[in-house]
């Protein structure tokens, strides 16, 4: 039985080549914030793109200034 959606928009999947000690870590932090690991890498990846993103527009408008 598939499990249900849990976003609006389409995912796509992809795979990432950890060490094992990072794999247990990850898992271990997901355990810890009660959330899958799935849930924990894609919300840290969007706060670290979301991050970036503002720093690149910072660069840009001061090169603008």
């Amino acid at each position: 039985m598939a499990r249900p959606r849990i976003y609006d928009e389409p995912r796509v999947t992809t795979a990432f080549r950890l060490t094992p000690e990072m794999r247990d870590e990850l898992r271990r932090a997901a355990n810890d914030q009660g959330v899958s690991v799935n849930q924990l890498v894609v919300r840290t990846l969007s706060e670290y793109l979301n991050t970036a993103a503002r720093s690149r527009r910072r660069t840009r408008h001061k090169r603008a200034s």
